[in-house]
């Protein structure tokens, strides 16, 4: 019984220093964040990339209503405002207000962009409906790292290398 009990606080106290590690890329103080950029830069300029790729499609623009058009351009100002912050700031961390929540409302921002985005895209330009998949994508693996989500116990589907590499090669 000695050897379980053992084992099981060893397990539960390398699962807590995993844990803890896991976080170690965000400090946060009272109404501050700072982030590691190095990987979030990487997933940022993907979003970048993707933002501006799914801009670029003829069909969309001339199909979404003035209201949805609005949306879409705030959205999309809001996504480059962000990025820009973190790839201007890449070389070390990034210190941010938490009231704002921005990881969150980037991966918000992005998914709120393709619920406007994916349905004109799948009717007009079906053949740029999987590369919406793929931005998708995205979200989650952004929030887990910025520390908004949790970060999955199992490996994602699939990495974030792959999933940028797919959205740069527009799949």
């Amino acid at each position: 019984m000695s050897g379980d009990f053992m084992r099981n606080r060893f397990l539960a106290f390398s699962l807590g220093a995993l844990l803890l590690g896991s976080t170690a890329a965000c400090t946060t103080t009272a109404n501050t964040a700072s982030f590691n950029t190095a990987a979030l830069n990487n997933d940022a300029t993907a979003i970048a990339y993707a933002v501006q790729a799914i801009e670029g499609i003829p069909e969309l623009e001339s199909h979404l209503s003035a209201s949805e058009k609005a949306k879409f351009d705030n959205l999309v100002a809001q996504i480059r405002s962000v990025t820009a912050q973190v790839a201007a700031n890449s070389n070390g961390s990034i210190t941010v207000a938490t009231g704002k929540d921005w990881a969150k409302s980037l991966g918000t921002d992005l998914e709120t962009l393709l619920a406007i985005a994916t349905p004109i895209v799948k009717v007009y330009s079906p053949s740029a409906a999987t590369y919406m998949q793929t931005v998708q994508a995205m979200i989650p693996l952004v929030e887990a790292l910025a520390g908004v989500t949790a970060t999955p116990y199992a490996a994602p589907l699939q990495s974030p290398e792959l999933v940028r590499a797919r959205i740069y090669q527009g799949v």
